[in-house]
C-alpha cells in the first residue's frame, strides 16, 4: 500500500502560513485584480451544487432569461457565502475566464460582455451615504442619490431604476445583519438608520423585479445565527418582496454541509494532484481488510464493505473527518468550511513537513492526526472549542507529561495519545443537545490502520485511559468523551492525595482488620494491624495475630523479636509479614479506597439514581481500587510466622481471593493446620494424650494452671 507522500502532491500555498488567515472581502473584489488573482482563485476552487446553480442562474439572468433576480447564500459563518459571490463577481468582470471556468456549467453569450459589478459588505458599517450612496458612488452616479443623502432617506423603486437600469448589473450585499445591527444606534428624524435602509433595501428589490432591471441580481448573504437582530431586519425586506412582488427569493446553500463536498473542496484547496481511482482502491481495501480483522476479534461492529466504499469517496481523508466536523460546525463563531480549511492546511502542512516525516508512512489522514503540541494546530482546535484546553494539557499533549504521552511511553507507539485525539474531536461541540463521544467500538473502527494491532486498544489502552485520564467521562450509552469538568479519577486523586499519612494508615488497618476479621475463632480471636510494638498486649486467654510492617532486613524484625522473647505468654501471638517494600503502594491504595468511599457517601447523600453513569463509575471504581489494596496487600503480607518449640517458625503465605473477597482467617488456619499448630481434632485419644504429655506437669492441677500452661508453652497447638 502507499503512502500520502507517494500518492498526493500538496499545493505550496499549504505550507505558507501567510496564506493560512487570509479571508478575502468583498472589498478586494472591487478594489481589482491586483488583491484577487482570477486564475489563482479557481485554480484552488471546488465548483459546489450551489455555486453551480448560483452562476448558472445569475447569467441567465444577465442574458435576460431568467425572472429570478435575487438570491440569498445562507449558510452559518465561514460557510462559503462571500467565497461564492467572489466567484460570481469574478466571472462577470472577467469574460475570458468564463469559457474555461464556466465550460460545463452554463454556456455563457458571446455577446454578453463585462458585467458591472458593485459591492457592499456591512462591515464597511461608516459609509457616510448608506448602502445606497455606496452603490450610486460604484457606479460612477454619486450625484443621482444626491437628494437621499443629506438627512440619509431611502430611494424609492423609480430611484433605484433609474440608477441601476441599463448594462447587466450585479450588486452583492454581504454581512448586512451587522451592518443593520448597528445602524439602529443612528438616529433619523423619529426613526433610524437601520429602518430606513430596511426600506431601502426592500425598494431595492422591488425594483429588481421591474423590466426595466430584468438584467439586474442582487445576490445577498444572511447570517443567520449570528447577528440575529440584523437577521430579521434582512426578513422583513424579503418579506416586503414576497408580498410586494409575488414571488421570494431564491435560497441557495453555498456548501452542502451533509454531502461529500467538503471532502472535494478540501482536496481542491490542499492537494495539487491526487491518485487515480484504482490506487485510491488499494488503499480502502488494505483499511477494509484491518477492519475486518478487528471485526473477527469481536471488538468492532464496522462493515469492511462500508468502510471500502466511504474512503474511495473521502480520499486522501478518512470518512471519520466528515462525520466527527459535522458535530462542531456549528458551534458559536466556528466558520464552518473556512475555519475547517484553515485546521486541515495545519494538519497537511505537518505531516507532509520533511522533518516530521508522518506523510511517508501514513496512507490517509485521519481524525487524530493532530500535533497538539504544535503551536498552530493546538490554536485552531482551541478557537473551535476553548473550553477543553485543560483536557488538552493534562490527558493529550502536553510535551511528553500528559497522561496520554506518559501512558505512550511506556507501552510503546500512538495508541493512547491517537484515541485521546479521537475522543477529543468527538467531543468539540459546544451547542445545547450537541451529539459527543464514541463507543469503543467506533473508536477501534476509526483506528483500524494498517499494521495496527488493535486487539489491546479495548482494555489496555482504552480501559486504562478510563482510569487514569482527568477529563474523561461517560454517557448512559456508554460513549466515552472530554469534558471541561474533572472526572471521578481527578476527583478520586485530589481527595486521596488531601489525606495524610496516618489517615491513610488508619484506613488500612480498618481494612486489614476486616479481611482478618475472626469469625470462628478457635484459631486467633484478636487482630492488630500494623501496631507499633508498645501497642502490643498480649492475653493469655487470646490468640492474638499481628499484622506487621514488612521488614526489608535479614529474618524477623528485630523489635519484634526482642517482644516476643520478653514475652512470657509466647502461645497466644502469631504475626503476619513479609520482607518487601510496598508499605507506601498499600498507604496510596487505601487512600483511595478512603477518597472513593467518601464521593459515594456524597453520591448517596444527593440521591443520584441506581442507574446513573458518575453512580455506576464510582462503584466499577471501588471494587477495582479494592482489588487492587488486595493484590499490594497480597505482595506485602507473605510470611507467617508462628511460635514451634523453643523457637519461631515461618511459613510462606499466599493470600488467594476470588473477585474483591477474601477470607483472611480460613486461610491463617489452613496454613497452621499444614504445619501442625492448629487442629480441630479435640475428641480423639490422640488428642487427650498430646493434653496429658504437653499440659500437665502433675496429676491435679488447677484449670486456671492448665490454661496458663496453653499459652505459655509453644508446642501446644
Amino acid at each position: 500500500m502507499k503512502t500520502l507522500k507517494q500518492l498526493c502532491t500538496p499545493r505550496q500555498s499549504v505550507f505558507d502560513r501567510s496564506r493560512r488567515d487570509v479571508v478575502l472581502d468583498l472589498t478586494d473584489l472591487i478594489d481589482g485584480e491586483s488583491h484577487i488573482d482570477p486564475h489563482e482563485f479557481f485554480e484552488e476552487n471546488y465548483f459546489t451544487d450551489g455555486m453551480k446553480r448560483l452562476l448558472r442562474e445569475a447569467f441567465r439572468r444577465f442574458e435576460r432569461q431568467s425572472a429570478q433576480g435575487v438570491f440569498v447564500l445562507s449558510q452559518a459563518m465561514g460557510g462559503g457565502k462571500t467565497h461564492n459571490m467572489i466567484a460570481l463577481g469574478l466571472l462577470a468582470k472577467y469574460p475570458e475566464l468564463r469559457c474555461t471556468v464556466m465550460d460545463d456549467i452554463y454556456k455563457v453569450s458571446g455577446a454578453l460582455e463585462k458585467v458591472r459589478v458593485v459591492a457592499f459588505t456591512g462591515r464597511e458599517s461608516d459609509a457616510p451615504f448608506g448602502i445606497w450612496g455606496a452603490i450610486a458612488e460604484q457606479l460612477g452616479k454619486k450625484e443621482a442619490f444626491k437628494d437621499y443623502y443629506s438627512p440619509l432617506a431611502a430611494p424609492g423603486q423609480t430611484a433605484w431604476i433609474n440608477l441601476l437600469k441599463g448594462e447587466p448589473l450585479l450588486i452583492l450585499l454581504d454581512e448586512l445583519p451587522p451592518y443593520l445591527e448597528n445602524a439602529r444606534s443612528r438616529p433619523i428624524g423619529n426613526s433610524d438608520l437601520s429602518r430606513v435602509t430596511t426600506t431601502a433595501l426592500s425598494n431595492l428589490l422591488v425594483a429588481v423585479g421591474q423590466d426595466e432591471l430584468a438584467n439586474v441580481c442582487v445576490v445577498i448573504s444572511d447570517l443567520k445565527a449570528t447577528y440575529e437582530g440584523g437577521s430579521a431586519q434582512i426578513n422583513r425586506a424579503l418579506e416586503d418582496l414576497r408580498s410586494e412582488v409575488g414571488r421570494s427569493a431564491l435560497t441557495l446553500e453555498p456548501v452542502g454541509m451533509n454531502t461529500d463536498e467538503i471532502y472535494h473542496i478540501l482536496r481542491k484547496r490542499l492537494f495539487e494532484t491526487l491518485p487515480d481511482d484504482e490506487e485510491i482502491l488499494q488503499v480502502a481495501r488494505t483499511y477494509a481488510q484491518a477492519v475486518r480483522d478487528a471485526k473477527q476479534m469481536d471488538i468492532t461492529s464496522a462493515s469492511p464493505e462500508k468502510f471500502t466504499q466511504l474512503l474511495q469517496e473521502s480520499y486522501p481523508f478518512h470518512f471519520a473527518i466528515r462525520d466527527l466536523y459535522a458535530r462542531f460546525r456549528e458551534n458559536p463563531g466556528f466558520q464552518q468550511t473556512r475555519g475547517f480549511i484553515r485546521l486541515m492546511r495545519v494538519v497537511v502542512s505537518r505531516l507532509f513537513d520533511p522533518q516530521e516525516g508522518k506523510a511517508d508512512t501514513l496512507a490517509l489522514l485521519h481524525a487524530h492526526d493532530l500535533d497538539l503540541n504544535d503551536r498552530d494546530t493546538l490554536a485552531e482546535i482551541t478557537q473551535i472549542n476553548p473550553t477543553l484546553d485543560n483536557a488538552i494539557s493534562h490527558d493529550i499533549a502536553s510535551h511528553g507529561q500528559a497522561i496520554a504521552e506518559i501512558m505512550d511511553a511506556n507501552l510503546g507507539g500512538t495508541d493512547a495519545q491517537d484515541v485521546c485525539k479521537l475522543l477529543l474531536v468527538s467531543s468539540l461541540a459546544n451547542v445545547p443537545n450537541a451529539v459527543v463521544g464514541l463507543s469503543i467500538s467506533e473508536m477501534v473502527s476509526y483506528l483500524c490502520v494498517p499494521g495496527r494491532d488493535v486487539s489491546k486498544l479495548p482494555k489496555d489502552v482504552i480501559g486504562t485511559l478510563a482510569t487514569k485520564a482527568w477529563y474523561v467521562h461517560a454517557n448512559r450509552e456508554g460513549k466515552l468523551y472530554f469534558r471541561n469538568v474533572q472526572n471521578l479519577v481527578a476527583k478520586l486523586k485530589t481527595t486521596a492525595e488531601a489525606y495524610n499519612r496516618e489517615s491513610s494508615l488508619k484506613e488500612l488497618r480498618t481494612f486489614l482488620d476486616t479481611i482478618f476479621s475472626p469469625a470462628f475463632k478457635d484459631c486467633y480471636q484478636e487482630v492488630l494491624a500494623l501496631p507499633a510494638v508498645d501497642e502490643i498486649s498480649i492475653k493469655p486467654e487470646r490468640v492474638t495475630l499481628v499484622i506487621a510492617e514488612p521488614y526489608l532486613g535479614s529474618g524477623f524484625h528485630p523489635d519484634l523479636r526482642k517482644f516476643y522473647d520478653d514475652l512470657d505468654y509466647k502461645n497466644r501471638i502469631l504475626f503476619l509479614s513479609g520482607a518487601r517494600d510496598t508499605l507506601e503502594t498499600l498507604l496510596e491504595t487505601a487512600a483511595e479506597l478512603k477518597a472513593i468511599t467518601y464521593i459515594l457517601d456524597e453520591i448517596e447523600a444527593e440521591k443520584v439514581a441506581e442507574n446513573d453513569p458518575q453512580r455506576t463509575a464510582a462503584v466499577d471504581m471501588r471494587d477495582k481500587i479494592t482489588l487492587r489494596l488486595l493484590s499490594a496487600a497480597r505482595e506485602t503480607f507473605t510470611t507467617l510466622v508462628f511460635p514451634h518449640g523453643d523457637q519461631l517458625m515461618s511459613a510462606d503465605f499466599l493470600m488467594q481471593f476470588t473477585d474483591n473477597h477474601y477470607n483472611g482467617e480460613k486461610q491463617i488456619r489452613d496454613t497452621l493446620r499444614a504445619k501442625q499448630k492448629f487442629t480441630e481434632d479435640i475428641a480423639s485419644d490422640i488428642f487427650q494424650k498430646k493434653c496429658e504429655q504437653r499440659l500437665f506437669t502433675q496429676k491435679v492441677m488447677p484449670w486456671s494452671e492448665i490454661k496458663k500452661r496453653a499459652a505459655m508453652n509453644t508446642i501446644w497447638q
